[in-house]
């Protein structure tokens, strides 16, 4: 619905009318998985950063899992036995070819070429095994949740121990930098506001002062009712002295 817009004449340059200032942007944080909630880390009111671990579900399982795809990984053993059998080979083939009849020798280059394969073969299932540590890494991190913006919490769903499901919301983040200021402007100053424009805005009290903001959307369809269109500011607010969910006023040029 829209806002009933006060107009008060300013100078014959500008007009002030009612605002509202709303967070930029509102996430619902889910779960990639389902499962027990292990921990969260946040209380409602907490300033988060994004990438910032907010909860995590319980994972005993999964870092058992990882633990031991990463000794699979990171065991050399099957190679270095692949190469010394290798060389040992290689040299009883060079004796061979010295003192054996052709068929001894014939069997130690066979020997000698089967273990090369070997070598291959275990070379090979070392680069599986580390493929298969990232997927199980890839599995654990899942089940670790972590804010996608800079935010204030504004809500908790659910606790640690309840079961959580895959996609549920837990967490409700409010991104207050920077700030949108939602406007509804008379029909007749729809061919005067421009995008990038600036704008005056005074928050209500207990906020106060005077803020700039720019233009960054205007509606292109009009509420007929009211005879207005509304137009969304982008106000900057790096340090958080401002808050969402105030009244406001803004003046704009004609």
């Amino acid at each position: 619905s829209a806002f009933v817009f006060a107009l008060i004449a300013n100078a014959g340059f500008a007009r002030e009318y009612d605002c509202l200032m709303d967070p930029s942007l509102v996430v619902e944080i889910g779960s990639a998985e389902a499962g027990i909630i292990q921990s969260i880390s946040v209380q409602r009111g907490d300033l988060v950063t994004q990438g910032q671990l907010v909860a995590k579900l319980e994972s005993g399982a999964e870092q058992v899992a990882l633990d031991y795809a990463r000794a699979r990984a990171t065991d050399t053993s099957p190679i270095e036995i692949a190469q010394g059998r290798i060389v040992l080979l290689a040299t009883e083939a060079e004796r061979a070819k010295k003192l054996v009849p052709q068929a001894v020798v014939d069997s130690a280059v066979s020997q000698y070429d089967q273990a090369i394969l070997e070598l291959r073969q275990a070379e090979f299932e070392k680069r599986l095994a580390a493929l298969d540590e990232t997927r199980v890494a890839a599995q654990l991190a899942r089940r670790n949740i972590h804010a996608p913006v800079d935010g204030i919490v504004i809500t908790r769903m659910i606790g640690p121990g309840e079961y959580v499901f895959a996609q549920a919301p837990i967490i409700q983040i409010a991104r207050i930098d920077p700030l949108h200021i939602e406007v509804f402007l008379p029909t007749d100053m729809f061919t005067t506001v421009q995008m990038g424009q600036m704008a005056k805005v005074k928050p209500a009290a207990p906020i106060g002062g005077l803020y700039e903001a720019e233009v960054i959307a205007i509606d292109r369809v009009f509420d007929a009712a009211s005879d207005t269109f509304g137009v969304r500011l982008k106000l900057d607010n790096p340090e958080g002295a401002l808050v969402a969910g105030i009244d406001c006023k803004i003046e704009i040029g004609e």
